[in-house]
């Protein structure tokens, strides 16, 4: 696991500020650094470096090919290296290392652009060929390792951090209004956007050639959605083997590996199946003060039960603003997830004892486990009657206006929810985010009227959202890659800490996606497959309990009433970005539904403190 960067110039590339760039993303790779830069002097690459497989110096990047025509950058783990090193070889490839990163060139060579169907993995990485002059950037298919780049037209660059990028002066920091629509409307920013204008995310299972000055992008794989009904003992079997095969070698390491275990299903199959492949497996949780808040009750019952190493934190409120200051630096876009605090500091527990650990995530989306599939099932039936429901709506918004009442604020927002469909049910089912009136009020006029007309997110809504399996390709496509990854990654890398992600192994999201939606989610029930699968493994407590989630209670915490005066005169409305008035509504009435909009507001404002200026 690493930090790359890289960059091609028509003029000669100041080196010395590309090496800045490139150090900036240290924690990444605090192993070691490496540097390529071609004759002439206009292309160079960099890397960052957190020894994995091969810890000798055969493994250092940017590594070459025997002809020193190619050279690559690489983030990330191909799990599937050693048998594609056996292909490679009897086709008449020879290697000089033991990594998966030379598998990476030589497959390049052998397949061309074409390479990246071969992997199994998470990556993101970059190839130079120098005899054609193309620069060729591909990221895995489920989007687990990020990659962002910048294009003038006179240089391109990339980086596995916007920090990397920003860190040259000469490229302004200027806010793109589209992409904050985003976050207020999501918590987070989907890609191809960045909160930066003219710095783009690469999406997941798209790979990019740039080359005579300009770049072109194109999907490599997408999911395959079928409707198959197979017997359920059969379908089983097959998924637990598939899930089985995908742990054993998310554990492939020349260096410790330990599991984030959370007392939830998913990390505990993780922790049940890693048992039988690493003896003396160590696992870490995390737990909240007030312990209501935590599940450390249930994370010890598990590690237990396989006689695991177990080590536990306890995040508390004195710690928050110690972690805070980070959490600006290290997610150097906007995020409204606050899960990112415990994540953040479990993080720093884990990356003490191991440089790799496996999670849980990604079981949600794949198993059909999130809460709000199975309300949005519920509210699919009262459609019919969604015009009666406005109406009612209508009259209870007026009487809620004029007294505020609590009772009221909740029968408004249940209305409004029966009231709406698709993709709008979708974001108000998920939790509490701006509407689009209340977006055109906070934003300046010139920034609102900046903001793109076209929704990502609708992108991927297919059929209006017609069933559970919709809303799982919807989250595979957006909120998986660009929230949850998003705060795994820098969370972990941060504290220089690899996590792989089983659930995401592409065999495994595809043959679920072939399911029929009933199969996944038979009688209405979340994760029916997951807990067939763990009910000789793991006691009911664990596998039928309540779904509870990994956020932090930031009120409890005081994380909005501790930082509210940030937004008597904050720099989002010196800067023209937002408006004062709406900010100061929000601040005066800071009812329960309000909070959770004033905590994205009172973030976006100390986050851009941190980056708005160039350093």
């Amino acid at each position: 696991m690493c930090g790359i960067i890289g960059e091609i110039s028509i003029g000669r590339i100041d080196i010395e500020r590309f090496i800045q760039m490139r150090d900036e993303l240290k924690h990444r790779g605090p192993d070691d650094a490496g540097l390529y830069v071609n004759k002439n002097g206009n292309v160079a690459l960099g890397h960052r470096r957190l020894s994995i497989i091969d810890l000798t110096p055969s493994g250092k990047q940017p590594m070459t090919n025997e002809n020193n025509d190619i050279w690559l950058t690489f983030n990330g783990e191909i799990y599937n290296y050693l048998e594609l090193r056996e292909e490679l070889i009897k086709k008449g490839h020879k290697f000089k290392s033991k990594t998966d990163s030379e598998v990476i060139i030589h497959a390049y060579e052998q397949w061309g652009v074409d390479c990246p169907k071969k992997f199994r993995g998470m990556f993101a990485f970059a190839i130079w060929d120098e005899k054609r002059s193309r620069l060729f950037v591909a990221r895995d298919r489920i989007g687990i390792k990020p990659l962002y780049y910048y294009s003038n037209d006179r240089r391109f660059v990339f980086a596995s951090e916007l920090k990397g990028i920003v860190k040259d002066n000469r490229i302004e920091r200027k806010i793109n209004p589209t992409a904050l629509k985003y976050y207020f409307s999501y918590r987070y920013i989907p890609a191809p956007y960045s909160i930066w204008q003219g710095m783009y995310k690469l999406p997941a299972a798209h790979y990019l050639l740039y080359e005579n000055n300009k770049y072109s992008i194109k999907r490599y794989w997408d999911l395959k959605l079928e409707n198959e009904k197979p017997d359920e003992s059969l379908i089983v079997k097959d998924i637990q083997k598939l899930l089985e095969d995908s742990i054993d070698c998310h554990f492939i390491s020349d260096v410790p590996v330990g599991v984030l275990l959370s007392g939830g299903l998913d990390s505990s199959m993780v922790t049940a199946i890693g048992s039988r492949v690493k003896e003396d497996l160590l696992t870490f949780s995390i737990g909240f003060e007030p312990q209501k808040y935590s599940e450390l009750q249930y994370s010890r019952v598990v590690a237990d039960r396989f006689k695991t190493k177990s080590t536990e934190k306890i995040l508390s409120p004195s710690e928050i603003p110690h972690l805070l200051d980070k959490i600006l630096y290290y997610y150097d876009e906007p995020l409204g997830d606050s899960s990112v605090f415990p994540t953040f500091l479990l993080m720093e527990t884990v990356s003490n004892e191991v440089k790799v650990a496996l999670s849980g995530d990604g079981g949600d989306e794949t198993f059909a486990g999130y809460t709000w599939y199975s309300d949005f099932d519920f509210y699919r039936k009262f459609e019919n009657l969604s015009g009666v429901f406005k109406g009612l709506h209508s009259v209870i918004s007026i009487i809620s206006d004029k007294f505020e009442n609590k009772m009221l604020r909740i029968l408004k927002y249940r209305l409004k929810r029966l009231s709406v469909r698709g993709l709008e049910q979708y974001r108000m089912i998920m939790a509490h985010r701006f509407e689009e009136g209340e977006i055109k009020e906070l934003f300046s006029k010139e920034c609102y009227e900046k903001i793109d007309t076209d929704n990502v997110i609708e992108n991927y809504a297919e059929d209006d959202l017609m069933n559970v399996k919709d809303l799982q390709l919807l989250d595979l496509h957006t909120f998986l890659v660009d929230d949850i990854l998003v705060k795994v990654d820098r969370a972990s890398m941060a504290n220089s800490l690899e996590v792989r992600v089983p659930f995401l192994d592409h065999p495994i999201v595809e043959r679920l996606m072939s399911l029929d939606s009933k199969v996944l989610f038979k009688n209405k029930e979340k994760k029916y497959l997951l807990k067939k699968i763990a009910a000789p493994l793991l006691p009911p407590d664990i596998i039928y309990r309540k779904k509870k989630g990994f956020s932090a209670p930031i009120d409890k915490l005081g994380l909005i009433d501790d930082n509210v005066y940030a937004l008597r005169d904050p720099c989002v409305v010196k800067d023209g970005i937002l408006e004062q008035a709406f900010i100061d509504k929000l601040v005066c009435r800071r009812n329960s539904t309000d909070r959770a909009k004033l905590w994205l507001l009172l973030l976006f404002e100390l986050w851009y403190r941190r980056w708005r200026v160039n350093t």
